[in-house]
């Protein structure tokens, strides 16, 4: 049985990169967003600070979405050029430096 969209969002937190579950979630959420904005201009009450909140949550779909696509994409690119049958979308992890204290 396949794992339900709770599911895949609770085992996403113990792997690493983005899933598909966190992406669908995200996505929900940001539309219930959109929906209450929508709301607000529909009832009256949207001035221009709604509208410009509107156009952000908007473009915040949009980029996030296409950063996913754009990570998806490279990882399914590497995947072929090595080899592999499956590829995970992960952000490269960060090396820290370690910072020297003045005497």
């Amino acid at each position: 049985m396949a794992p339900s969209l709770a599911e895949q969002v609770i085992n996403s937190i113990f792997e690493q990169g983005i899933n598909k579950g966190t992406i669908t979630v995200l996505n929900y959420v940001i539309l219930a967003l959109v929906l209450s904005i929508g709301l607000a201009i529909a009832t009256g009450s949207g001035n221009i600070h709604v509208y410009i909140l509107l156009a952000l949550s908007i473009g915040l779909c949009l980029s996030v979405n296409y950063y996913v696509g754009l990570l998806r994409a490279h990882g399914a690119e590497k995947a072929a050029s090595e080899g592999k049958t499956e590829a995970k979308t992960s952000v490269p992890k960060r090396k820290r430096s370690r910072s020297k204290k003045a005497d």
